[in-house]
This record gives structure tokens, sequence and C-alpha cells, in this order.
């Protein structure tokens, strides 16, 4: 029986639930890519049934699991369910039609009522947990530990060190202050779990943005060495620019009190705490936001006025930019790198509208001697986006990348969420909502109306290949997606297609491909 590496705590989940999740899950996914009926059907639930899966590694505590009470039996009659699909006569099929559809019905009710607590469940024993997060975000400092300087991660070889650098600034650490007006709060644009961003101006005039990693807990050196050390290596016009970086020493020092057992009163003393390094990232700065701002960004009181929100040739151009950049980093950078979080937070804007693709503290360096079996290391990336073949097995290629490209295509094309408990219909993910809906020929019905009310005759076709190319991007076996340089190709059809449109324009893509590898009825 397969494990679900994901869940990270397999045996501890079964405990929870009282089930074998990780195996339940694995062989319904599986059941599912070979299912000969119901093919459609089949994928929905599996939909479900993953995002069950990705949802339940945030139940830690057994109270939070008493409302999931009963979910290893459902989980169980959905794989019967899909099994069932593997193959049947003509005549079984005809006579059980009905009572199929009426049991894919009751079973993905079912799921849908537990995908509706988890809103509720994953707040249970948070405080509890407190004490917990405090000891990860704050660790001691005996547990701080200074990677490599490359990242120490499987996949990552020896020929990394042969790509050049491009140049790079040592900023100091009276620069840095200087650029962000010691770090003045209204400098501040942004806040994670291990670092803070700053706007800031260098001396040269060069507006800038500035990562400040304080934290010594190895994830967040890890990742800071790793945004260093592959950034430092791309140079690409859809990518966000790596100006420099800076490690200081800071030299805390605490007010302790203890109680004196021979004189009344308390003992003050200082004692001067261990070294804390402090880090900086010093990139361009993207003036014009994320992609997602720009998306789902009406309640900031913007989006209404935003080129990306109210034109579908901007959209397009977007897609298309970012489509690239993916490209880049999995054909022609030496060696090959997976973002492994690509989505539409990690998609920013210059001053002149510019898409680039940010954020590479997860990236990983691809091994191709690693491309037959694939990597395996611990998921990350953001709920919504994941490829299910990372989620369920923790195995990464270069597909993983192009899943979390084909969400960000549906959500440039409806102005939905990856992910949203807000809508019933959207507790299993953007694709598993709009995929069907695709299959079905009825698109249309997806398309955010804020850029035009009415698309036009060619603006429905171009939507169209980008919704066709966005359904076989997030197939759930990643051996059926399109390699990058067929949607590279698809988009840039579909760009064509829309600047055709536009009143007055010209064909901006003279040298665009006519022929694409991904069909619109693969």
């Amino acid at each position: 029986m397969a494990l679900w590496t994901g869940l990270g705590q397999a045996a501890t989940v079964a405990q929870l639930v009282g089930a074998d999740v990780g195996g339940l899950v694995s062989m319904i996914l599986q059941s599912a890519l070979t299912a000969r009926q119901n093919k459609s059907e089949c994928e929905q639930l599996a939909r479900r049934v993953l995002m069950i899966a990705q949802l339940l590694p945030h139940v830690q505590e057994p109270e939070a699991a008493e409302p999931l009470a009963g979910l290893g039996d459902t989980l169980r009659d959905a794989h019967e369910l899909v099994l069932s699909c593997q193959g049947r006569s003509a005549a079984y099929q005809f006579v059980m039609a009905g009572r199929t559809a009426e049991r894919f019905r009751e079973v993905q009710s079912k799921i849908d009522s537990y995908l509706i607590v988890f809103p509720v469940i994953s707040h249970i024993g948070i405080t509890r947990r407190l004490e917990r997060i405090y000891n990860v975000l704050v660790p001691n400092d005996s547990t701080s530990v200074e990677p490599s300087p490359l990242p120490h991660r499987q996949g990552s070889t020896e020929v990394a060190q042969e790509v050049p650098l491009h140049e790079t600034q040592e900023f100091t650490l009276v620069e840095i202050m200087a650029a962000t007006n010691n770090f003045a709060l209204d400098n501040k644009i942004g806040c994670g779990g291990f670092a803070t961003v700053y706007t800031g101006r260098l001396s040269d005039g060069r507006e800038v943005a500035i990562k400040h990693i304080i934290y010594n807990h190895r994830r967040a050196v890890e990742d800071y060495h790793t945004e260093l050390n592959i950034l430092s290596r791309l140079q690409y016009k859809h990518i966000v620019r790596l100006l420099g970086s800076c490690v200081t020493v800071s030299m805390d020092k605490h007010l302790l009190t203890t109680p004196q057992k021979k004189k009344k009163g308390l003992l003050t003393r200082w004692r001067k705490e261990p070294e804390v390094l402090e880090r900086f990232i010093v990139y361009e700065y993207m003036e014009n936001g994320t992609l997602y701002d720009h998306l789902h960004g009406d309640q900031a009181g913007t989006s209404s006025l935003s080129p990306v929100t109210m034109s579908w040739k901007m959209r397009a151009d977007v897609l298309l930019c970012v489509s690239r950049a993916i490209e880049h980093l999995h054909c022609h950078a030496n060696p090959s790198i997976i973002h492994r979080d690509i989505k539409s937070t990690n998609i920013m804007f210059d001053a002149s509208w510019v898409p680039r693709v940010t954020d590479f503290g997860a990236s990983i360096v691809w091994d191709m001697a690693s491309e037959e079996e694939g990597m395996t290391l611990s998921v990350a990336g953001t709920l919504g986006y994941v490829a299910p073949e990372y989620a369920m097995h923790c195995l990464l290629k270069p597909a993983c990348d192009v899943y979390s490209l084909g969400v960000v295509m549906l959500e440039v094309l409806t102005g939905k969420e990856a992910l949203s408990q807000g809508d019933y219909r959207m507790r299993a993910g953007l694709a598993s909502f709009a995929v069907p809906i695709i299959e079905a020929g009825k698109f249309e019905e997806l398309l955010d109306r804020r850029p035009v009310p009415e698309p036009t005759a060619g603006q429905l076709k171009a939507l169209e290949q980008v919704a066709h190319t966005a359904r076989c991007c997030v197939k759930l076996d990643g051996k059926d997606r399109p390699a990058m340089s067929d949607i590279v190709a698809n988009l840039e059809m579909a760009y064509e297609l829309i600047c055709r449109d536009e009143p007055g324009s010209v064909d901006e893509l003279p040298n665009s491909p006519r022929v694409s590898g991904i069909s619109s009825a693969s």
C-alpha cells in the first residue's frame, strides 16, 4: 500500500482519524487515473480527496480530529466507487448509470461536508501550539546552522558552481539603514514568517526592495542562501533582479532578574547573548505590486484602475511573460531550476508594468541525472497550487511548476482565488471547479467580467486557447502535462489573437508559431 509522505506524520494522522489516509488517498488517485468509465467524475472526486489530504497535516491535536470521525469510511467508499469505473460491459453501464451518478453525488457530498469543517477545526488547539511555534521561529542558538554556500538539497550538483555569477554588491548595514530611513514604518511593505520587506532608495538613486531576515532558524537561513545562489545565476527580463546582500552581527542584550536569597529585593544584571546574524537581500523594486493584488485586491480600491484587472490583452501578456520565465528556468538556465512556488503573489510588476517572477527561496537546482526517478523531498509551495504527485508523494519534477502555472492561468481567466473557503464550489480548489466546465465546452461561464462584460469573438477565441492550455497543465498525472515550449507557443498564439482584435492594433508577435503541441481536444 502506497504511503502518502506528504502528510509527514502519516501515523499520527491515522491515529487522529482512524484510517490509513495516505494509503487510501494514493489508491483513489491511482484508480482515478486508470478509470475507463466516468473519467470526469472520477477526476473531480480525486481532486476533492487530494484537497482533504493537503489540509489534514494542519490537524495536529486529537480533539481537532473529532469532527473528522467517519472520514476513513468515506475514503473507502470513494475508493470502491472509483474502482467500479475500471471496466464494465456496455449493458452494465447502461443499467447502472443512474445508480452510479447517485453514488458519485453521495460520496462527493460527504467529502464536501469535511471540507466545510476544516476552517473551524484548524483553530482547535492553537493556544496549545503557540509555544511550539515560538520555539520554531526563535530557536536556541545551539540549533542555528550555517549551510554551505550552495543549497544543500538533493539534486544540487557541482555543475551549479560552473555557472558564472552576475555582479552583485555587498552592502553595509549603514547603507541598508540609510536606504530604509532606519527601517521606518513608512518603508515597511511586507512581513512574512522569517522576514520583513522594506522599500528603500540607495545613494545612487535606485529604488530597491530590501528583505530583512533576522531569525537564525534553519529554514530561514537555507532559504536565504538558496535565493542568493540561484538569483545570482539568473539574468532574465521576466525574473526579478538581485542587486546584492548584507550580513551583519547583532549583539542582543537581555535584562535578567533573579531572586536574591540573602538580601531582600532582586538582583538585576545584564547578560550578553551569543551572536545573532542579521541577513538582508536587496532586489530591484517592483513598484506595481503583485498579480494577486490586481486580481483580488478590490478591497484596497486600486484594482478597478489596474490595467491588469481591466484588460484581457494585459492578462494574456502576463501569462505569456511568466511562461517564458519558467521556460527559461527549466530549459535555458544551467543547471535547470524548479521554482516550487509559482503563484499570483510571486508574480510582480515593475514601474513599466513588466511582470517578473519572484521569491526563489524554495527553488531547487534540478539534477538531470534524477530525471528518470524524479526528486523526492519535503513539500514546499502553497495550498491550491501544489501538484498532486508532489503533495502526495513528495515527487518533484519540472511538471510540478507546470501544474502551478496552470492554476495561475485559471486564476487570470476567472478572477477567482486558487483556494476559497467562501465559495462552496471552490473548497476543492480552482482547478477542480474550473476543469469540468472547460471540458463541457462552457468556458465562457468562467470568465471574469471585469475586463469587458461581453468579450468579442477574437477575445473568446484567444481565451478559449488559454483555457484549454490551463486544463492540460493541471492534469492529475504529471506525464500528461505539456512541455513548457508548447505552453509558451499556445500563449503566444492567444496573445497574438487578442492583439489582432484590438482596434487599430498591429501584430505584435510576427514570428509567433502557428501550430502547437497542445490540442483543445486533448
